[in-house]
């Protein structure tokens, strides 16, 4: 590489460790600490209740590993091509990471419909969020500062969400079983994207792409001696 790319390495890099280390503590921090509660009730609230927080930062992650990811495939695009080996670590980072991105995203909306069913039904608490509804308060002067315009964007995108995840067909049992599934599935996923980005890491060193383009050129040539062959 002739340039620097250290933003878009740091997007990556740091998009991805929020991703992969959030869901991970999620499943195994978060899910045990709740499950200590006792009844399968609160266990699920307070579960709920962490997922829900940590929601919007997650988004950020994954939207800064976006970026940063094309930005980089953008920069070695050439390479990506041209470096037998690097492309099949290219293809298959890109293929884990739509399926992260699915798996995330519905894992959001089921999420969402047990956060309904587990949370949001309880008396002073929102329809759409997880922080308590204040009774008998009364905004003076019509003061909004930037905390009350962070509540209401929370408010307006999960009441979106809200709307999304009660058109899914499964009950919140159902619901609650793929949740946990999805959960393992994640740092799964995103562990093993982290590992091919390594791989990629490895695959600049200029050994091994003075190697990699000389078997694509050496299979190039193999394939056009075989059609005159032909």
């Amino acid at each position: 590489m002739s340039t620097r790319n250290t933003v878009l390495h740091a997007l990556h890099d740091v998009g991805l460790a929020a991703w992969f280390g959030g869901s991970l503590f999620g499943l195994a921090g978060l899910n045990a600490a709740a499950e200590e509660a006792g009844d399968r009730r609160t266990a699920d609230r307070v579960s709920s209740i962490g997922w829900a927080k940590w929601s919007p930062v997650n988004f950020l992650a994954i939207g800064a590993h976006v970026v940063g990811g094309a930005g980089l495939l953008a920069e070695n695009r050439k390479r990506a091509l041209a470096q037998k080996g690097h492309t099949g670590t290219v293809n298959a980072k890109l293929a884990l990471t739509v399926a992260a991105i699915a798996a995330s995203g519905y894992t959001r909306l089921v999420g969402k419909k047990v956060e309904d069913a587990v949370i949001h039904q309880a008396s002073g608490v929102s329809s759409s969020t997880t922080s308590p509804v204040p009774s008998g308060t009364a905004k003076q002067g019509g003061d909004t500062g930037p905390g009350e315009a962070v509540r209401e964007a929370d408010k307006s995108v999960g009441q979106t969400v809200s709307q999304v995840a009660e058109s899914l067909p499964a009950d919140v049992a159902s619901a609650n079983r793929q949740l946990h599934a999805l959960q393992y599935a994640i740092p799964v996923l995103t562990g093993a994207i982290v590992v091919l980005s390594s791989q990629a890491s490895e695959q600049q060193r200029p050994g091994d792409q003075v190697r990699g383009i000389a078997r694509r050129a050496g299979n190039a040539v193999s394939s056009i001696a075989s059609a005159a062959a032909a």
